[in-house]
């Protein structure tokens, strides 16, 4: 970290303040107040927090947070309070949390995993939004994403009362509805790196999937709405609110 001062009025300079070492190297930061997030080329993302020293003291950075899987980072991004979204070369997107509540200090170190699934493109590119949501908000945009091959993926993170009813719409589209090349959805979606390999997404709701409800003829989006505390209407609304979004 370099701070910005003049030598004289018509000279300036970058004075170096603190420094932080990464594991291998660094790859992408997210700065939000005195927490800087990176994300590192082969071990995943760190979270240093900066204090300016006092009484003549250096300027230091220390590590608050680490999440310690091996993961090839490419991009991050600081969505909510401690909560962090990366990606990794592998086309996975992970959202991990700091418990700053922990009950020891490791505890309250260690980066978990909230949620992760393939997006099956590399992510280069993670910018945060901010987005003042309505009462009635489904869903709160919170970062845009940008692939390597000229994608843009909006993420956003799914009120409290909506969770449950798009998580199992979900699981009975997947059920239900034929993909291209009849690929099973929770495979497609699975988290899968060369050290760790799921079975279904977890705790991510593909919109994609999501919005192919209002193209099912009335009969199937009947079928799909078994078991749901949703009527075929309700969903029906839900689904086009999402599809506004873009």
């Amino acid at each position: 970290m370099y701070s910005f001062k003049y030598e004289t009025a018509s000279r300036p300079y970058l004075d170096k303040v603190a420094s932080y070492r990464t594991s291998t190297a660094p790859i992408d930061i997210s700065v939000t107040g005195d927490k800087i997030v990176i994300a590192d080329l082969m071990k995943s993302i760190s979270v240093v927090q900066y204090k300016q020293g006092t009484g003549g003291q250096d300027d230091t950075l220390s590590e608050v947070a680490r999440h310690y899987d091996t993961t090839w980072g490419t991009a991050v991004a600081n969505i909510s309070p401690n909560t962090y979204l990366e990606s990794d070369a592998e086309g996975n997107l992970l959202v991990l949390n700091q418990d700053t509540n922990g009950f020891s200090e490791e505890d309250k170190r260690r980066l978990r995993v909230l949620s992760d699934m393939q997006l099956g493109e590399m992510v280069n590119r993670i910018r945060r939004i901010d987005v003042q949501p309505t009462p009635n908000a489904i869903v709160i945009p919170s970062a845009f994403l940008a692939t390597v091959e000229g994608a843009i993926y909006l993420f956003a993170t799914i009120a409290p009362q909506h969770q449950d009813t798009l998580m199992r719409l979900q699981e009975n589209m997947a059920e239900k509805v034929v993909s291209l090349g009849n690929v099973p959805f929770n495979r497609y979606r699975a988290y899968r790196t060369s050290v760790r390999e799921s079975e279904e997404p977890n705790r991510f709701v593909d919109g994609e999937l999501i919005e192919r409800f209002l193209d099912c003829d009335e009969q199937l989006q009947e079928a799909i709405v078994q078991g749901l505390s949703v009527d075929v209407e309700e969903v029906r609304s839900i689904v086009e609110a999402l599809r506004r979004l873009h």
